[in-house]
């Protein structure tokens, strides 16, 4: 008999329509039916099919609309390009979880490992991105026209996009050049992941839970806080300066008051839109990662769900973008009737008035980048 490092499964009881497998060192039980593979697989295809599709309608939006051409979707593209790469890879998952016996491709083990690998990538540049996305829109809208410029040149920009691709690369090369961590196909989840009978297994897993969590959470949660203080603030300052007075619509006042009422608005329609999509993700990853921290009985059921909802997650953000951000939903109705987006229809939003007031400073300031 093998010794349960190498062939940790033994059968357990079977009846003519399902079975489960048990961990014969632990006795932990993960799937107890093979419908429940079969569900997670569906999702899987799910996710692969509508997020192909979707974020491909993303990152046209944007090459094909100049209006989309701002500072933040350099980092909605970003997401959008590592949930592609996510989706694209996820059919390798569905063949993992549905084989019986072990990884059913014996002779393309690497195609597993370079599975796992590619999900460690894409999910740590997803948050990532996510951060930079709650950061920009904090500085967007609380921050002067001249800190927004100095921040996000076109350099610096870069820089950030390489810094979200480059952390979560460097925990994934981690197994590959150290013996902390195995990429691979693991038993016990019947997924592309990483192996838990490596000794240091454990340690990887809190590896990846605090370089692509807790540092990031923070920064979400802090700047969404404070654009949701200032907005309170600012619209209070806006609803007592609504009463017009008499030279102030002889000098053209209302016109300015409307016009920054109108910007205010669109930024703040941006910023909720880009909220969605963070709650989106939070709510797909913490059970996640709340999972492969704690080790109880019912997390190790509970991980292949969180995991499947966690790629699901890759196939959820161009369905919020086309049913409430307000550019790309122009953008999806002129592709869907095979239309270019007018790219002239950008200056709709540009106001040459002069304006003394911060409301407008974050479009404005996007507006000035556009090329």
């Amino acid at each position: 008999m093998e010794s349960s490092t190498n062939s940790p499964f033994v059968s357990g009881e079977k009846n003519s329509s399902d079975s489960y497998e048990i961990n014969s060192e632990d006795g932990i039980i993960v799937f107890r039916y093979f419908f429940e593979r079969q569900i997670i697989s569906a999702m899987l295809v799910t996710a692969t099919v509508v997020g192909s599709l979707g974020n491909c309608f993303v990152l046209a939006a944007v090459a094909l609309s100049r209006k989309l051409r701002t500072t933040t979707n350099v980092f909605v593209v970003n997401l959008a390009a590592a949930d592609m790469l996510t989706c694209l890879f996820l059919p390798w998952q569905v063949v993992a979880i549905l084989g019986s016996d072990g990884w059913p491709i014996p002779d393309a083990q690497w195609v597993c490992a370079m599975a796992g690998f590619v999900i460690v990538v894409t999910y740590g540049c997803s948050i990532n991105s996510l951060a930079l996305i709650a950061i920009n829109r904090w500085v967007g809208i609380t921050k002067s026209r001249f800190t927004i410029r100095r921040i996000y040149t076109a350099r610096k920009l870069a820089l950030m996009v390489i810094f979200s691709w480059a952390v979560p690369l460097c925990c994934a090369l981690t197994p590959v050049l150290t013996d902390v961590g195995e990429l691979g196909y693991e038993k016990l989840y019947k997924s592309c992941t990483w192996v838990r009978s490596n000794l240091y297994s454990s340690y990887y897993n809190i590896l990846v839970m605090a370089v692509n969590y807790p540092f990031q959470m923070m920064a979400i949660v802090f700047s969404y806080i404070s654009i949701f203080c200032y907005v309170q603030k600012t619209s209070q300052k806006m609803a007592r300066a609504d009463a017009p007075s008499v030279s102030g619509k002889v000098s053209g006042g209302v016109a300015s008051r409307a016009m920054r009422k109108k910007l205010w608005k669109r930024q703040l329609d941006v910023t909720k839109n880009l909220l969605y999509i963070v709650l989106a993700f939070v709510l797909c990853l913490t059970p996640y990662f709340t999972a492969i921290v704690v080790t109880t009985d019912w997390t190790y059921r509970l991980l292949p769900w969180a995991g499947a909802f966690l790629f699901c997650n890759s196939c959820v953000n161009p369905i919020i973008y086309a049913t409430s951000h307000p550019d790309f939903k122009e953008a999806f109705r002129y592709m869907i009737r095979c239309k270019i987006p007018k790219g002239s229809s950008s200056h709709q939003y540009t106001s040459r008035t002069p304006v003394s007031s911060h409301v407008d400073h974050g479009y404005a300031a996007e507006n000035s980048q556009r090329p």
